[in-house]
């Protein structure tokens, strides 16, 4: 049976923490580009030379971007949570299991 050294492992799960932790900045960027996408919407709503199409455009892809956003997070609870199952534990034959940090 081949197993993974303890170094191994901890990059992998640092490498993973990464991850989420870009996911997450990525879930608050989409975030802020749906405000920002509702509030040019909403100023083109009182602009009467603005095409009629622009703020339900605008508006559907407020919604996708906060959709995004929403995945993103939903993505990086699973990848935390698969992180959290898949640590090796410490001191497992001694009954003392100590959590890594972020984990």
């Amino acid at each position: 049976m081949v197993t993974e050294s303890g170094r191994a492992s901890a990059a992998q799960a640092d490498e993973l923490l990464a991850h989420i932790g870009r996911l997450r900045a990525d879930a608050d960027l989409m975030d802020g580009y749906a405000r920002r996408l509702r509030a040019t919407a909403a100023t083109l709503g009182g602009c009467p030379a603005a095409p009629g199409w622009s703020r339900p455009a605008l508006e559907r892809q407020a919604a996708a971007c906060a959709s995004a956003a929403v995945r993103l997070r939903t993505t990086a609870e699973a990848l935390l949570a698969h992180a959290r199952a898949a640590r090796p534990t410490r001191g497992a034959m001694s009954g003392s299991q100590k959590p890594r940090e972020g984990l």
